[in-house]
């Protein structure tokens, strides 16, 4: 085994084990209650607020989906079942969703906004996103979001005439920020954001299983797009989306390309669901959401693609050039 994948593991296992255990300590050391949710939250109230169940199995689930995908190679066969299991924990049996991921990114906007207080659970889970999201690509969005795996789950069933479509980032992106805009303007206006206004844009409301026409509307869309599109309300709407990719580009490990064992046989764009590899493999600055699936890392015959911490990358422009020569 190399020395830097010895000490990429040794990384993994720390970074788990205080991910697990600071929760833990907190909540035995502290003083007071963990406060209610009309407060502005401290910092001891969201430590303590860590400590729940929901926040400790989310934690081991990333931290496991990272070192899964540093000691493993990890197929698309393999990836839905894990997505499977996200379901189920997640989304049916342990309430990650109170409160939803997608109202812990807009909430805490619209009161900076308005002036009003940001309530300690929300607070909470919006630094567990952004710590996971920091420590890996998309840790959170990958392995946690029950909504995000039911979209995986469903991009799985067979598109007819093989359709599956992989929306240019520049658009989709563009799509997203706008809604975002919108949103932010539509705050300003009225004091309301658009995703949660009469939850037109909120499926994970579908956790609460409440099927109101308007969710079932949005759910049964998505889908219907999933079966062609790879996670469209990720890519197209999700604000918590939109915040993780921002988050990527300090991601401490993510999807990283040794170009110097890439033989550029595109194996890795074909096989892969996402549209981010083809950006990762041509040195884009602008990459599309990697969620940390592994597929292409497993498609690779050459073992270039790696989920780490760093590779020293030659020069792309050369590296283009010295592939184009005969």
């Amino acid at each position: 085994m190399k020395r830097n994948t010895i000490y990429q593991s040794v990384v993994c296992i720390v970074l788990l084990t205080i991910l697990v255990c600071a929760p833990i300590l907190a909540e035995a050391g502290r003083g007071g209650g963990s406060g209610g949710g009309g407060r502005n939250a401290d910092l001891t109230s969201i430590w303590a607020g860590l400590s729940s169940i929901k926040f400790i199995i989310g934690g081991i689930a990333a931290l496991s989906g990272l070192i899964l995908l540093k000691t493993i190679k990890i197929n698309r066969n393999i990836r839905t079942f894990l997505m499977c299991v996200v379901f189920v924990l997640f989304g049916v049996l342990v309430i990650m969703h109170q409160p939803s991921p997608l109202r812990a990114v807009v909430d805490p906007v619209t009161a900076l906004v308005i002036g009003s207080t940001i309530t300690l659970k929300k607070a909470t889970m919006l630094i567990f996103i952004v710590s996971l999201s920091v420590i890996g690509a998309k840790l959170f969005c990958g392995w946690v979001c029950p909504f995000g795996a039911l979209q995986e789950i469903v991009n799985r069933i067979p598109a007819p005439f093989e359709k599956k479509i992989k929306l240019p980032f520049k658009i989709s992106n563009g799509i997203r920020i706008s809604i975002f805009v919108i949103s932010l303007v539509m705050v300003f206006v009225t004091g309301s954001d658009l995703y949660t206004y009469q939850g037109i844009l909120n499926p994970f409301e579908l956790f609460d299983w409440h099927f109101e026409l308007v969710l079932a509307v949005l759910v049964g869309a998505v889908a219907i797009a999933s079966v062609f599109v790879y996670r469209p309300f990720c890519y197209l709407v999700c604000p918590v989306g939109l915040l993780t990719w921002l988050l990527e580009y300090m991601s401490i490990f993510r999807v990283r390309l040794d170009r110097e064992k890439c033989n550029d046989c595109k194996k890795c764009i074909r096989v892969a669901p996402c549209p981010s590899v083809k950006a990762i493999v041509d040195g884009d600055k602008l990459r599309p959401d990697c969620f940390a699936c592994g597929v292409c890392i497993d498609a690779c015959p050459e073992g270039a693609l790696a989920f780490g911490i760093g590779t020293v990358v030659p020069d792309v422009i050369s590296l283009r050039r010295k592939r184009k020569t005969p």
